[in-house]
């Protein structure tokens, strides 16, 4: 493994860590180092250690399911814990649940127990702990995870992702599933839908269905999809023609979203009302000499 390939994924191997310790045990979760060794030409092995001040000790005495969690996180994550699929006891991990389902969102979750979840998945469920869910459903987690198996395994070189454990591989990922450890993009939440009336310029047209006009409100452009039915069916049969400098008088369905990026915005003319002509010539007061 070269070694400008190697680098990022270890970065990433403690950047999952620190995700996942957070995600189970909160912003104050005790520090963990993870420790990297190379092996072999093409392989590395992971020790974790859990450094924990003073100050910190004395806090995890008061909860011991923190201290747990913390120690448990590399079985969490690449080896395995107790879960239940269909009607069989077995082993799984965050890596195993993610190349098992392809890293889809469940269909379904339902709550068995304080600390069981039932996740069903194209109608086949698996019974897991809460806190493998957690680390399922974090979005930092998995980000962590793409890189520490897609984007190796992407390399050329690289074919195999593996979890040895006491000399016995537990877990083996190819190169043709790497895309399962691919993180999901943040779902949006909807913060304003509106529907107002406006006048655009036109920019340009996209004939192509599903395509984008580019429009102008004399302030700013945007890009809007055109869901009126009729006046699509008169552009395409030409019955409507434009010139530059027409004007559209539009009712708009303004759509922002909150997203990880940002505030962004979608934008679709519900109906045209009017089509607007550029003059082809000039309007001019004519005074009439007459008396009156």
């Amino acid at each position: 493994m070269d070694v400008r390939d190697l680098a990022p994924a270890l970065l990433a191997v403690g950047q999952l860590f620190d995700a996942a310790n957070r995600t189970l045990n909160g912003p104050d979760a005790p520090k963990m180092t993870v420790n990297v060794v190379a092996t072999a030409p093409g392989s590395f092995e992971i020790s974790v250690d859990i450094i924990q001040s003073l100050y910190e000790q004395t806090k995890l005495l008061l909860n011991g399911d923190a201290i747990t969690a913390a120690l448990n996180l590399k079985e969490l994550i690449f080896t395995s814990v107790a879960a239940v699929t269909g009607t069989t006891a077995t082993g799984i991990s965050l890596i195993r649940l993610l190349k098992w389902y392809k890293g889809k969102k469940p269909d379904r979750v339902e709550r068995l127990s304080e600390d069981t979840i039932r996740l069903t998945f194209d109608g086949v469920s698996t019974d897991v702990p809460l806190r493998l869910l957690r680390l399922y459903q974090d979005l930092s987690v998995r980000k962590a995870v793409e890189g520490v198996i897609t984007d190796p395994l992407l390399k050329d070189g690289i074919d195999q992702f593996k979890v040895i454990e006491a000399k016995k591989v537990v877990e083996e990922v190819d190169r043709h599933e790497a895309a399962y450890f691919v993180a999901p993009e943040p779902e949006g939440k909807v913060v304003l839908d509106d529907i107002r009336k406006a006048a655009f310029s036109i920019i340009s047209l996209a004939f192509k269905e599903d395509n984008k006009w580019r429009l102008h409100d004399g302030n700013a452009q945007i890009s809007a999809t055109i869901e009126d039915k009729d006046f699509l069916y008169k552009v395409d049969h030409a019955q409507i023609s434009f010139t530059k400098g027409d004007i559209l008088v539009c009712e708009v369905k303004v759509t922002q979203t909150q997203t990880s990026g940002g505030l962004k915005a979608d934008h679709a003319v519900i109906k045209v009302l009017e089509h607007i002509k550029t003059p082809q010539q000039m309007d001019l007061l004519i005074e009439d000499p007459r008396p009156k």
